[in-house]
């Protein structure tokens, strides 16, 4: 049996990850016009389902010898991990001054109240793992890079 592409792998997890963007995102997009940690949400749920799968699967990408790749990626983790830090507070800042109420007004109380609890949940879970996942990257990059390196030095 051939095994698939790591190309063609890599594309179907990007769909999946697309289709867990598109279903968690659904339920605000649906009742609120504008929100606007929308984008840093669809950011946090893509870095952490991408960094989780490129941490715990990474053999199964196309690019998992190529040296240079992995110490950029392990790198830019620390970046990603500061912005996402910035992001969460800038939520959480938005959360204590001015409350989800203020942009669910126009929706029955029942739903202010159920998405008064999803919003928060889903965006601190998805902020919190991929604050995780980039504080994890640089290590597993780094053993990645000196297991690559000692096995073809000898």
């Amino acid at each position: 049996m051939k095994a698939l592409n790591p190309w063609l792998i890599e594309l179907i997890w990007f769909i999946l990850t697309g289709v867990v963007v598109c279903l968690v995102i659904l339920p605000i997009r649906l009742e609120i016009y504008g929100f606007p940690f929308e984008r840093t949400n669809i950011y946090f749920i893509m870095v952490f389902i991408t960094f989780l799968r490129w941490l715990l699967l990474l053999k199964t990408t196309p690019f998992h010898k190529v040296q240079l790749f992995k110490v950029i990626l392990g790198i830019g983790a620390i970046w990603i991990m500061l912005y996402s830090i910035r992001q969460l507070g800038l939520f959480q800042n938005f959360i204590d001054e001015e409350g989800i109420q203020t942009i669910t007004a126009h929706l029955t109380e029942s739903r202010q109240l159920a998405l008064a609890k999803y919003i928060p949940s889903e965006f601190i879970f998805f902020a919190v793992g991929s604050i995780l996942v980039s504080l994890m990257m640089p290590f597993r990059m780094l053993i990645s890079v000196w297991r690559t390196y000692n096995l073809n030095k000898s």
